[in-house]
């Protein structure tokens, strides 16, 4: 204000010139801090290394969805295109992954899960994350999940595999992905790559190179997580697995090296085994060397459960190629009591490189399994005839005859012109156990629709009707499951009674009666002693 005013004093062929100096230095001034920030962005970005492989939304041909790194959702505090970083609270990661499609899923639902690298020092508790996401406004499938860690995490970057599946015109889709996450509040590590925020690697399968494998040596001294390309550094060059690295051996390097054989593929790493079932495991070793062959390869499968059954366990192989892989395919067999927890199956290999040094490793798969639900509507009990606006009950009893618990129980009732008061919410149900329940329902006419409304066509309002009792119930995976009873009965037209009341007399005090009952008795009983008296002188007289 004290500048304009001092202008107020100067020449009137001055005053525009004057107004438009200090109007643009005002704007100049006010744009520093944002100048500055993108100034600073640009020095960032041409600075850092950009390590996400999925910088646009754009599907890749074959694919169904994708991950939308281009754009920040609620949740996120960036895009993933711009380092997007999962917050962690309370031992607590959350997670969000936004996904795309361009062609329209089956009931606008992807079911999402979480799947974790098997080693030693994985910052996760390994839990069922399998979610149902429906599509939102923005055309999105939002993923979030809350990952607990380990109070004893050491810092570093990791690997999470996701997977997703839908349906497209009737057509079953499975898609995995591989994402970093970058622990940063745990114990130091020894030694790490660098890397920062997420990076969302577009899944053509876990079984395709670079997809890393199962493995639990980390660091690369031993028979470790591969890429699929040549043979595996040490932890110095910054191997990750699932991520594609240039083989940066010279020949003298590879020829002193080691061999490592690796499982590549692994058709069950996202599939939940339902217990009492056979399945196909699609499974293979894959030698990692791209130069160097191994021999007299012995693979033996060892799990420490019995509710797991192999056909095999057992493989011998004489020779294997560089960059070659040996099929270890076979049906597994669950027992109908095997526990909904994972279950952890180690491949032992013993191997030669071509000089005869002898080597051995070691890999690790988990197999996850789920118990399937039995769960039945018992005891339907209502009345075969009933009548309009009374108030009628539907018993039942819900039987768990399933090893697992089921979760949410719901039961209602659907019949047109009966209308229950709500239904009945029963809670989770333990295995071999069972829950009974009732339920209110009122009695309407068959021309009332579901809200209670009467038809105004004038239709007809009693007589038989059909319905069903309806229970519903989740897994452990959130899956819902519905069960239908059909029931039937009457609706008659409400019956009018008619109250007739009689005409009470009023009741009379008969007190005197029984005084004159007992007087007459008295004298009767006077007269009957003075008769005999009179026989007895009369006799005496004769």
């Amino acid at each position: 204000m004290r500048n304009i005013k001092a202008l107020q004093f100067r020449q009137p062929n001055q005053w525009g010139e004057i107004v438009r100096t200090q109007t643009l230095h005002d704007l100049f001034q006010r744009s520093l801090p944002t100048i500055r920030s993108v100034l600073l962005a640009i020095a960032l970005f041409l600075a850092c290394p950009i390590d996400i492989c999925a910088q646009s939304g754009s599907l890749a041909d074959g694919d169904s969805i994708a991950i939308d790194s281009g754009h920040k959702y609620e949740g996120m505090d960036a895009p993933f295109a711009k380092g997007y970083e999962p917050s962690i609270k309370k031992n607590v990661m959350t997670l969000v992954v936004p996904f795309i499609s361009e062609d329209k899923l089956e009931g606008n639902v992807l079911t999402v899960g979480v799947d974790f690298e098997n080693r030693e020092g994985s910052p996760f508790y390994y839990k069922n994350y399998r979610k149902q996401v429906k599509q939102s406004q923005e055309g999105v499938y939002l993923y979030k999940c809350r990952l607990k860690l380990k109070k004893d995490r050491v810092n570093g970057q990791y690997p999470l595999y996701l997977w997703a599946e839908g349906k497209i015109g009737g057509v079953l889709f499975r898609q995995q992905f591989t994402v970093y996450v970058e622990i940063t509040d745990g114990k130091a590590a020894l030694s790490g790559n660098g890397k920062t925020g997420l990076s969302p690697a577009g899944g053509e399968g876990f079984g395709q190179p670079g997809s890393g494998g199962d493995s639990s040596d980390p660091a690369g001294d031993g028979p470790g997580l591969s890429s699929g390309g040549g043979d595996l550094p040490g932890s110095e060059d910054g191997q990750i697995a699932g991520v594609d690295m240039p083989d940066a051996q010279s020949p003298a390097e590879e020829n002193s090296s080691q061999p490592r054989l690796i499982v590549h593929a692994n058709s069950l790493r996202a599939t939940a085994l339902e217990a009492g079932s056979s399945t196909p495991w699609n499974i293979t070793v894959q030698n990692c060397s791209s130069r160097r062959a191994v021999k007299n390869i012995k693979v033996t499968l060892l799990c420490e459960s019995k509710d797991i059954v192999f056909e095999k366990n057992a493989w011998y192989f004489e020779k294997t190629a560089a960059n070659a892989s040996m099929d270890l395919s076979q049906n597994l067999t669950v027992t109908r009591k095997a526990a909904a927890d994972p279950i952890q199956v180690q491949l032992q290999i013993e191997y030669e490189d071509d000089k005869g040094n002898a080597y051995t490793s070691t890999e690790e798969v988990r197999l996850l399994v789920r118990q399937p639900q039995y769960a039945q509507l018992m005891n339907l009990s209502f009345p075969a005839q009933v009548y309009a606006s009374d108030t009628e009950f539907l018993n039942f009893q819900v039987q768990n005859t399933g090893l697992s618990a089921i979760y949410n129980v719901k039961v209602r009732l659907e019949a047109k012109g009966l209308f229950p008061q709500r239904e009945s919410f029963l809670g989770n149900i333990e295995g071999g156990t069972s829950a009974d329940g009732e339920q209110k329902v009122f009695v309407g006419t068959l021309d009332m629709d579901a809200q209670g409304n009467v038809s105004q066509e004038g239709g007809e309002k009693y007589g038989d009707t059909t319905g069903f009792a309806i229970l519903s119930y989740e897994n452990e995976q959130g899956e819902i499951t519905e069960q239908k009873v059909e029931i039937h009965t009457t609706i008659r037209e409400a019956e009018t009674v008619k109250l007739e009341i009689e005409e009470q007399k009023p009741k009379t005090n008969q007190w005197w009666i029984t005084i004159v009952f007992f007087v007459v008795l008295a004298l009767l009983l006077v007269i009957i002693w003075l008769y005999l008296r009179m026989k007895h002188y009369q006799k005496m007289r004769a």
